[in-house]
C-alpha cells in the first residue's frame, strides 16, 4: 500500500523508516545539550584556621579522587 503525498507515491515502508529517523534524531537533541558545570559550595568556617583546615582538607580530597579516578 502507498500514500500520495505532494502529488508523490510514498510507500509505507518509507514513512515508517521516516518517522522512525525523525524520534531517533529528536530523541538526540534533546539528550545532547549544552552539558552544565556542577557549582561548588561555598566552604567557610568560623575562623581563619578553620576555613584553612577545611580548604586543605577539601584539595586533599579532590587529590585523592582524580588519583582513583585514573585506576
Amino acid at each position: 500500500m502507498s500514500y500520495t503525498i505532494a502529488g508523490r507515491k510514498v510507500l509505507n515502508e518509507h514513512l515508517a523508516l521516516a518517522i522512525y529517523g525523525a524520534v531517533g534524531l529528536g530523541t538526540y537533541a534533546a539528550l545532547s545539550g549544552p552539558k552544565k558545570e556542577v557549582a561548588k559550595p561555598v566552604i567557610s568556617g568560623a575562623s581563619d584556621d578553620e576555613s584553612k583546615f577545611l580548604q586543605d582538607f577539601m584539595a586533599k580530597l579532590e587529590a585523592e579522587d582524580k588519583d582513583t579516578a585514573k585506576h
